[in-house]
């Protein structure tokens, strides 16, 4: 099979994805690139994962703590991680899809393709500036509370560390706190991107999709005149176009469905917990983190609203057109395609729900009824 190199879309956000362990580097075997991340999945459970569990239950033992950041970053954990695995289990199956949707040989490249993906691209960049300027920003605000942090803690943790952990040993040695200080900055820098960027790739490819479907409709509106073997040839054509289209959408939403349950599943939580850290603690950082994972859910939804609002717009296109100059028998062939087009393509989040704006606002509404819980 063809390589990235044949991709000339998604660079950007396949180069992130590659800084965070979850796309292979340049000609390397597919073996090496699942222990790669098997080995990190490994040791971000035995380490940060299981480090912050015994820091909750501690928590939860001495009483009269709050633990919502612990929570948050708990679940965060655990969902990126499923996220890496289960992404990079479709990996191969997502180049391919990435190369069909970069071959035009058949139908064209549709208008606009350039000028929308360079748009894409530029988000891609930003949003990879806002998480790195998030983590940094997050870890200088823990390292100047570090006094703070140790006048106030009853349970032995890392002050000055990203995130809060318990250590078998003493936490406040100056080398060793160094040590985990770096160690879980660099696990962040690592991870702390990977739900923004997947949910960005849901996008780019429900807006590529979406290109192909905006090229379907104004061939569908010039499709038939007087000459009846000539609409016919390109009603087949046309036919055989959202046929194609159905086919990337289906094995888009192959991809992404797992991924995305769990995207759903931990969100609700996350942003529940972070916002009652704001409430209660009133910490810059939090809003930062809350941002970002709000961000991240809202792109992967808009990307599930493009997709299904712009394919049934095709039956729209297709009555528009001069469909009363065919003959019987295509008139016959363009209702079919108009009721498919009446069933939207979309990315399933699991056996539950579909990626749309309507899923995002249960979402919100979800982590809400976490922040009353918590209070």
């Amino acid at each position: 099979m063809a390589g990235d190199e044949d991709v000339p879309i998604f660079s950007s956000s396949r180069f992130f994805l590659q800084l965070s362990l979850m796309w292979p580097l340049k000609n390397e075997q597919p073996k090496w690139f699942y222990l790669r991340l098997a080995v990190f999945a490994v040791l971000l459970y035995l380490t940060i994962t299981l480090s912050i569990g015994v820091h909750i239950v501690k928590s939860l033992q001495e009483g009269g703590i709050d633990i919502s950041e612990d929570l948050a970053f708990f679940a965060t954990s655990i969902c990126l991680a499923l996220m890496m695995i289960l992404y990079a289990l479709k990996q191969r199956d997502l180049l391919a899809l990435m190369l069909d949707l970069c071959n035009f040989a058949q139908f064209g490249k549709p208008p606009q393709f350039d000028s929308v993906n360079k748009t894409l691209e530029f988000w891609v960049k930003f949003i990879f500036a806002y998480c790195i300027f998030g983590a940094v920003f997050y870890n200088l605000v823990k390292i100047i509370e570090i006094p703070q942090c140790r006048r106030s803690r009853k349970i032995p943790g890392t002050c000055g560390s990203l995130i809060q952990l318990w250590t078998p040993f003493d936490p406040d040695d100056g080398v060793t706190a160094s040590l985990i200080v770096l160690y879980v900055f660099l696990i962040a820098l690592i991870m702390v991107k990977v739900t923004l960027m997947v949910s960005v790739q849901v996008l780019e490819i429900s807006w590529n999709i979406k290109l192909r479907i905006d090229q379907l409709k104004s061939m569908l509106l010039g499709c038939f005149d007087d000459d009846v073997v000539a609409s016919r040839r390109r009603l087949n054509h046309c036919i055989q176009y959202h046929i194609d289209i159905i086919s990337y959408s289906e094995r888009f939403n192959e991809c992404f469905t797992n991924g995305m349950f769990v995207h759903l599943a931990t969100t609700g939580l996350v942003c529940g917990c972070l916002e009652n850290q704001i409430v209660k603690e009133h910490q810059l950082e939090a809003i930062l983190h809350i941002f970002g994972w709000i961000g991240s859910i809202f792109v992967s939804c808009l990307g599930g609203q493009l997709l299904m609002d712009s394919s049934t717009s095709i039956a729209d296109a297709a009555y528009g057109s001069k469909w009363y100059q065919a003959d019987v028998r295509t008139r016959k062939d363009l209702i079919l395609m108009i009721l498919r087009s009446q069933k939207p393509l979309f990315v399933a989040t699991g056996p539950f729900n579909v990626m749309c704006l309507a899923l995002f606002v249960s979402i919100m509404k979800m982590s809400y009824s976490v922040l009353t819980l918590l209070n």
